[in-house]
């Protein structure tokens, strides 16, 4: 896919494993995947050399959560750093919870288990410019069953 093409991406979990698979699937359509286990780790990296096109995070890490560190980036003083698409993951994907990534400035929501297809469609978007004035809904992909009803568009993304 041409939207990865030299395409680097920052991906912050405190599962090994978690952030494994993720460099997986994006490591095989072409993205340079850098890691993180902590929100600190992540902030500091983004500050001093990082230089990232997006942010691939999970919603549960201590000590700091990705809420958290999502308001952290939104609010840096770098403003390359502050613009940055961000996607969370979490196993809860509750409307509640969907909107409490999007209120902290998350471009895209994948609900865990996900598969690579949910995590480079999601990322996709994010990454895709789009006008300035245009705002556009969070997207959420790979939605479980006991997720709030939402709105499917033609292109098969869900919105709240």
């Amino acid at each position: 896919m041409k939207i990865f093409a030299r395409r680097r991406v920052l991906v912050v979990d405190d599962n090994a494993h978690a952030r494994a698979f993720l460099a997986q699937i994006l490591g095989a359509v072409g993205v340079e995947v850098t890691q993180a286990e902590t929100g600190q780790q992540a902030l500091t990296m983004l500050r001093t050399s990082a230089a990232v096109d997006a942010v691939v995070l999970d919603m549960f890490m201590t000590p700091m959560d990705g809420i958290a560190l999502a308001k952290a980036i939104r609010a840096s003083d770098k403003t390359q750093v502050a613009a940055l698409p961000i996607v969370m993951a979490s196993a809860q994907a509750s409307a509640e919870v969907v909107r409490g990534a999007a209120a902290a400035g998350v471009s895209g929501f994948i609900a865990k288990p996900f598969t690579p297809a949910a995590v480079l469609k999601t990322l996709a978007k994010a990454l895709t410019p789009r006008p300035p004035a245009t705002a556009r809904p969070i997207a959420i992909n790979a939605a479980p069953s006991h997720a709030a009803p939402v709105e499917d568009d033609p292109q098969g993304m869900t919105y709240l």
